[in-house]
């Protein structure tokens, strides 16, 4: 079940993080250690190929888990607001190459051989996105922002500069029990790294996730802290707030392996493809309430190839947590929102 030969060799990315003329970053993450290539296709110029080896990091966080930072430094600079068609090749366990189009085709445009990016010579476009919440019951603007890209296929010039994502990336506070159940899933097959959790009423990751109270009733696994009740009455107006500060924290997540987990999930379609998680034993409530939760995430699954086509043609900048006045934006859509601002026609919603 768990041998590394049965899983793909990447299981989220490449996400373009930075680009410019003689600079590229880009992030994925591996089952396995990898060897790359990097081939790159401007529309006018010669193409350059570049091995990875000594362009790279890599931090393992499993045992068939490994995150790379891919950032080269360019010899011969590339060219702005054209198309730049790239190539990320994969050397196999049999010593074979495989390109992006062999092993994630869906990050490829209809019509498109290969991926690509355009380096703008001035930003005046953004793209600009907030809140992610999976199991907010609307639809996700990064599927939207990406039917709107592939209308841009055939003028680059119009292509935002950046995808800027200031809202949260995920919820930690707020995760629906099936996207829980998915993670904890994740986390065995990939061999995430285990913790110890100190002062918790369980002793380590392993424990937790066994843990009846791990669905729905989390705040129950961590020590009510009565030391700081003058302080938790200025902010929450005495309410009983254990460890946890948000009053949706049934499914808080708690160890790394579970936020590094989430990450692939909501950024990647082939973590779902690996897993197959079932439903936890639940009481009537509870139970119900997860039913109403698993048709919601199983839609926004479905989107996540489109997410990640996206998030392969625009360098995205992040930040890990809320902006209050950016969540404002979002208030009625979390997971629906995203905003293109141009520099001429100010700002248009295009979700």
């Amino acid at each position: 079940m768990n041998r590394t030969d049965t899983l793909p060799d990447i299981v989220a990315g490449p996400l373009l993080r930075r680009i410019s003329t003689t600079r590229l970053v880009l992030w994925l993450v591996a089952t396995r250690p990898l060897n790359m290539a990097l081939v790159l296709r401007p529309g006018h110029a010669d193409s350059q190929s570049i091995g990875l080896a000594h362009h790279q990091q890599c931090i393992p966080i499993g045992q068939r888990a490994f995150i790379y930072l891919i950032d080269c430094e360019l010899e011969s600079a590339l060219p702005c607001d054209e198309r730049i068609e790239y190539d990320l090749q994969v050397e196999t366990q049999q010593g074979e190459w495989r390109s992006l189009p062999e092993w994630a085709p869906w990050l490829c445009y209809d019509g498109a051989a290969y991926p690509a990016f355009v380096i703008a010579s001035r930003h005046h476009r953004l793209m600009h996105g907030s809140c992610r919440k999976p199991h907010h019951d609307s639809a996700d603007g990064l599927v939207r922002a990406d039917s709107w890209l592939a209308e841009q296929q055939s003028a680059p010039t119009e292509w935002p500069a950046w995808l800027l994502m200031t809202g949260d990336q995920v919820y930690a506070d707020d995760v629906a029990g099936p996207m829980l159940r998915a993670v904890h899933a994740l986390i065995e097959r990939l061999g995430l790294v285990d913790e110890w959790l100190e002062g918790a009423t369980v002793d380590d990751s392993q424990a937790l996730y066994r843990s009846p109270d791990s669905y729905y009733r989390r705040a129950e696994l961590l020590p009510d802290v009565t030391s700081n009740a003058a302080l938790r009455e200025r902010f929450f107006g005495g309410v009983k707030k254990p460890v946890f500060t948000s009053a949706n924290a049934h499914n808080h997540l708690m160890t790394l392996a579970e936020m590094l987990a989430m990450y692939c999930l909501v950024w990647s379609p082939v973590p779902w493809q690996v897993i197959a998680p079932k439903a936890p034993a639940l009481d009537e409530k509870d139970a119900e309430l997860y039913r109403q939760e698993q048709a919601v995430i199983d839609a926004f699954a479905e989107g996540l190839p489109q997410c990640a086509r996206l998030m392969a043609h625009l360098p995205s900048l992040m930040i890990f947590d809320d902006n209050p006045n950016v969540a404002a934006w979002n208030q009625e859509s979390e997971c629906s929102n995203v905003w293109i601002y141009d520099a001429a026609k100010n700002a248009a919603n295009v979700a």
